[in-house]
């Protein structure tokens, strides 16, 4: 006889807590644990280890809340909304495959992280309606948490004692006195000790921690903050504050923190500034970048500019999903960012400039009506799980729109959970009386059982891709006993996920003076990202290739990066001999006669 999953859950919600909080670890803190990385991705095994553990999760809740109840589940207005946009964004990544070249792979990531997302939140959602959905807020704040405790650990080494950051069990700071914790990005680190002092707060006002203990950690995760000098990090001290404006429930000594964040936020600042102050070789990275002269956007402004108008020339199905890097690569931008962005830092500008104006509305208004139902409207019998929420998820949604954290699995998935549980936390409040069992209208048992397995294609596809990784790792960091780069590029081009990063050792492999890949063998690793490198190796092609004058529109682009290796690709033409004879120059020396779009320049 074969267990049905919504008779074999634990009978107690000591059981659900006892088996929930290892597994919300594994989802929560272990993928922001690993320093250690192998090329051509840093962060590839934290997001498939997010994936991973949190399929882990999820499969068990599936199990645990069965084929529950579904009357009480009736105010499901925002959650759809939600619902339809990541399935419109997993449908546009499969569709681009078709319709703009991207490589399977890519669009296969995509199309499953954003499904991965829905998941998540759907399966927080209904377990929010079977199980206490502050047990549930408990396990992933606890989660969240002990990440900080966590984090705040690696973020006193790499500040006050970085020769004990070895790379391989606590990451580098790539700045000296500035924190980066083992995501290895700033920012990154800043929005998870954000959700680690919101994870503190929340199990201070439930009791699961000490009072004591609960607000020590929320002060830590300010000060590991300011270490990040993040300036999103900063600003999201508002936050903090609006959720103790809010929450007129909290203890009120954990509401007057929370409402004195800034205060709290400003005084470490002091602190670091008096202390990199008082000894020589005390580095405040916060400080030092005021005084560095840099521009304080990051080069964002300049990247916005260039993404208005990618999408004045584009304005009704955008450039195609994944397709931004490769289309404001190839356009002529004379006062670009000299750096190679993938990504606009904005997802409002990322939906517009790829999925068009009327889909990026859409997008937006969706996502703008899941976000206010969790802030308004505020009620005095509003669950506490819906202002805890409101506030990790603005979190989410604030650095969205500086950077692209939703991106990551580790932010994009707790984003989802936390998400589902607070507008499951918010339609209790607004839910009709529970209708009588006649009335009642139960999932059927194989529902269940394909709730449980779609959780478990999560777990199935982070190892897929994980073990797919490594024929694409062993190209660019050869393990003990591997084969010759030919052979090792010709495995990896025949993997479906990252074939494609297979492709750009191949492409970028001849030297000077060898004859180039044709164009056609940078069909699938134009799309990932195109760097000075790529671009070099891909304008010879074109010119060995009877497309002289497409190669010297790229050459142009490439001068337009300012970069070293592409000062150096051309300073064949700065030689006297080359300036004085117009006949036989190198084809990167003269400036091409006709003008492209950026699709004009592709390999046909």
């Amino acid at each position: 006889m074969t267990a049905n999953p919504s008779t074999s859950q634990p009978s107690s919600m000591s059981g659900i807590r006892l088996l929930g909080f290892p597994l919300a670890l594994v989802a929560l803190l272990v993928p922001t644990l690993l320093a250690e990385s192998d090329p051509p991705s840093i962060t590839f095994y934290n997001q498939a280890l997010g994936v991973f553990g949190w399929g882990l999760w999820m499969t068990a809740l599936a199990w645990w809340i069965g084929h529950g109840d579904e009357s009480r589940m009736k105010a499901r207005g925002p959650v759809q909304g939600l619902s339809v946009v990541l399935w419109l964004c997993a449908g546009s990544a499969l569709g681009s495959v078709w319709s703009t070249g991207l490589p399977l792979g890519m669009g296969l990531m995509a199309a499953g992280l954003a499904l991965s997302a829905w998941l998540v939140m759907w399966t927080a959602w209904r377990a929010a309606h079977r199980i206490e959905v502050a047990e549930l807020m408990d396990l992933v704040c606890a989660g969240l948490a002990w990440a900080g405790v966590v984090g705040v650990v690696l973020a006193v080494i790499q500040v006050f004692v970085p020769q004990l950051a070895d790379g391989m069990f606590i990451a580098e700071p790539t700045t000296p006195g500035r924190a980066v914790g083992n995501l290895r990005q700033p920012n990154h680190f800043s929005t998870l000790l954000f959700w680690s002092a919101c994870g503190a707060a929340w199990l201070g006002r439930r009791g699961r921690w000490p009072m004591e203990a609960a607000q020590i950690m929320v002060v830590l995760c300010i000060g590991a903050i300011v270490w990040t000098a993040s300036r999103t990090g900063m600003l999201a001290m508002v936050l903090l504050m609006l959720w103790g404006w809010r929450d007129k429930g909290l203890p009120r000594s954990l509401r007057w923190l929370l409402l004195a964040a800034p205060l709290v936020y400003g005084a470490w600042w002091l602190g670091m500034s008096w202390w990199s102050h008082a000894g020589e070789g005390h580095v405040f990275a916060g400080e030092s970048r005021l005084h560095d002269g840099s521009d304080i956007s990051s080069s964002r402004f300049k990247i916005w500019a260039n993404t208005l108008a990618l999408i004045q020339q584009n304005p009704w199905t955008g450039v195609g999903w994944g397709e931004f890097n490769l289309a404001w690569t190839f356009s002529e931008f004379p006062q670009r960012p000299v750096a190679f962005f993938d990504h606009t830092h904005n997802v409002l500008l990322q939906w517009a400039v790829e999925l068009g104006v009327p889909m990026a509305l859409l997008l937006t208004a969706l996502s703008a009506w899941g976000l206010w139902a969790l802030w308004w409207p505020a009620r005095e019998n509003t669950d506490a799980v819906v202002p805890a929420a409101a506030t990790i998820v603005s979190m989410a949604g604030l650095h969205s729109l500086l950077e692209y954290p939703l991106w990551y699995s580790y932010f994009l998935l707790p984003t989802a959970f936390v998400w589902g549980l607070g507008l499951a936390a918010r339609a209790r409040v607004q839910a009709e009386p529970v209708v009588p069992a006649s009335a009642r209208h139960d999932e059927s048992p194989p529902t269940a059982w394909l709730h449980v397995a779609l959780a478990a294609l999560l777990v199935v596809g982070a190892s897929w891709a994980a073990i797919d990784y490594q024929w694409a790792a062993n190209i660019y960091a050869p393990r003990a006993g591997a084969g010759p780069l030919e052979e090792r590029i010709q495995h990896g081009q025949k993997r479906l996920w990252f074939g494609y990063q297979a492709d750009y050792a191949d492409a970028t492999g001849p030297d000077e003076g060898e004859p180039s890949r044709p164009p056609q063998a940078f069909r699938r690793t134009l799309h990932n990202l195109v760097d000075s490198r790529l671009m070099i190796a891909y304008a010879r092609s074109l010119a060995e290739n009877g497309r002289v004058d497409q190669a010297r529109y790229v050459v142009q682009r490439l001068k337009e990066f300012n970069n070293p290796m592409g000062q150096q690709f051309l300073a064949v033409c700065r030689k006297p001999e080359v300036l004085k004879n117009s006949a036989g120059r190198p084809f990167q020396c003269d400036l091409p006669t006709g003008r492209y779009t950026w699709r004009q320049v592709l390999p046909r």
